[in-house]
């Protein structure tokens, strides 16, 4: 193939993944973009670590472009496709990555910065200070609060507590925590970072965080996957204090569930992270929590319940998925302490309880006569 052979490939969709060697380039009329995911990369590590857009200068120090111009049209074509967007006009022009467009939005509004992103389609301008506390109103009983009895629930932030044998924590070459003296192990599955805390007594918390990725509780799909999910926290801890015969670390029936938080979400507009809605309301014995949460490129209203069940694991998740059976399972308690207190009352007990049945039997019949008198 000579220097003037012109290429005819196929351009490739956004999801595909484009080889290195065909970085962003010019050869002939074709031109050809890097791999999506090494702007999306390179977009959000910037972001987190100081806070800024990307630029065409980040594309050729990071060896995304060769020069200028090559850096321009780069983010241009993925701020077309939607991989990437602006929040305003500056130059150099700061690009940030759509896959975290929520937190970009939530870090810039709460400096009560004037923003004007691409891709935004509820409010062409932020709210002012005057109408935020009407707009926070009309977005929770107008559009979050029909929408929540639809929304499927989930739950995160899951503590379990079980007890090992309390040699394991001499054996365990971690640091102490100085104020507790525990030792901390962590793990990672899949989107989920999980904590060990080992203690001298031989107890052992574990602490789920996944908030960004809740577990859902909507049919047996999904309790399908919790339970595999206890099994996968299981087995991490049995490889780590390699437990081959499965000797030292109880049974999933064994741990406790101290703390989780039951929660549903509902998409809302980007804007509402200017508000900065955080409420809690009381309800009986219940402490409900509304805030605004980013989730990654979208923005929610997350509703959220703490709990504190203190019971095996396994029977909260047959409680979450079988409300019915938990309130038949009450009635039978409650049928069955009745019936306890019944036999052992005293005769005088039984024949006031048997006259006052006798009483209501005949206002019964009183009533019942009026009611034909009428008819």
């Amino acid at each position: 193939m000579n220097d003037n052979t012109v290429l005819h490939n196929t351009p490739l969709a956004t999801s595909e993944n484009t080889p290195l060697a065909l970085g962003t380039q010019e050869d002939g009329r074709k031109r050809r973009y890097t791999d999506v995911r090494r702007i999306i990369e390179l977009s959000i590590h910037t972001f987190r670590d100081n806070g800024n857009g990307i630029t065409f200068a980040n594309l050729i120090e990071g060896g995304v472009a060769k020069h200028k111009k090559q850096a321009q049209e780069t983010l241009k074509h993925y701020l077309q496709n939607g991989t990437i967007f602006t929040l305003r006009k500056c130059r150099p022009q700061e690009y940030y990555a759509t896959a975290i467009k929520s937190e970009v939005m939530a870090k810039h509004l709460s400096k009560n910065t004037q923003v004007d992103p691409t891709g935004v389609n509820h409010f062409s301008t932020p709210p002012n200070s005057d109408n935020v506390e009407s707009l926070t109103i009309q977005t929770i009983e107008g559009y979050v609060l029909p929408l929540l009895s639809s929304a499927p629930l989930h739950i995160h932030n899951i503590h379990f507590k079980f007890k090992i044998t309390p040699e394991c924590y001499n054996e365990l070459r971690l640091p102490a925590i100085p104020r507790n003296n525990g030792k901390r192990h962590v793990e990672i599955i899949g989107k989920t970072h999980i904590t060990y805390t080992f203690y001298p007594s031989g107890t052992v918390n574990v602490e789920v965080r996944c908030s960004n990725n809740p577990f859902r509780l909507g049919d047996e799909i999904d309790r399908t996957r919790l339970h595999v999910f206890l099994g996968q926290l299981r087995d991490r801890m049995i490889t780590f204090l390699v437990d081959r015969h499965e000797r030292i670390v109880p049974d999933i029936m064994e741990w406790n569930l101290t703390e989780c938080d039951i929660n549903k979400d509902i998409k809302v507009s980007d804007w509402l992270h200017f508000t900065g809605i955080h409420i809690e309301v009381k309800h009986l014995d219940h402490l409900f929590s509304v805030y605004i949460k980013s989730m990654g490129a979208d923005t929610a209203c997350r509703v959220e319940e703490r709990m504190h069940p203190h019971k095996s694991a396994i029977e909260v998740i047959t409680d979450v998925f079988n409300p019915v059976e938990r309130i038949e399972h009450k009635i039978a308690e409650i049928h069955s302490m009745i019936s306890r207190i019944t036999e052992t009352s005293t005769p005088q007990q039984q024949e006031n309880r048997n006259s006052i049945t006798k009483q209501n039997e005949n206002t019964s019949m009183k009533f019942g006569g009026i009611n034909e008198d009428v008819a």
